[in-house]
């Protein structure tokens, strides 16, 4: 288990790594678009690399912070309850997460399967879409693995109750 827990926290750092060489493409996209806006240099498509870039940022950056809280979380009434019964919420509030993120990681393959069967493409650069639906489910599967390795390690630890941000140490994004 704790080795399934390494691996995770390594792949949670490739893809820390991603997400930023992305937002760098992403700003470079935007920063030639508005350069050669007024000049008589023609770039077809960089608004539209920069909003497929945008979403893969998204989807990748809320996988790797899903784990450590930096999602929303409504723990107001969890913490007015006793530890027993906080240890009971928290399972609950895992195992509704966890049905959640199966369900659309189910319906996103569905997506990109259905873009990658019939072919379809971007307006501007001809992308094929099954490439802008893939981090719905992309995103969405490594969220689900990353919080069910987590739940998994601190069920057999015990410990349900310490903070999100506890195994992030200086890796926060915030």
């Amino acid at each position: 288990m704790e080795r399934i827990h390494r691996t995770s926290l390594v792949i949670e750092r490739l893809i820390r790594i991603l997400v930023v060489a992305v937002m760098l493409f992403m700003l470079g996209a935007v920063l030639l678009d508005v350069l050669v806006r007024n000049s008589s240099l023609r770039v077809r498509g960089l608004d539209e690399l920069a909003r497929y870039s945008l979403v893969w940022i998204v989807f990748l950056a809320t996988a790797a912070g899903a784990r450590y809280g930096d999602l929303i979380g409504m723990e107001s009434l969890s913490k007015m309850c006793g530890p027993k019964v906080q240890a009971v919420l928290w399972v609950l509030r895992r195992l509704i997460l966890l049905a959640f993120l199966a369900f659309f990681s189910w319906y996103a393959l569905g997506l990109v399967q259905l873009m990658i069967k019939t072919g379809r493409s971007s307006a501007n650069l001809h992308i094929p879409l099954w490439l802008v639906y893939a981090p719905l489910f992309v995103g969405t599967l490594l969220m689900l693995l990353s919080l069910l390795v987590d739940a998994l390690h601190r069920v057999v630890t015990g410990d349900i109750l310490t903070p999100p941000d506890a195994d992030a140490g200086n890796r926060l994004w915030n």
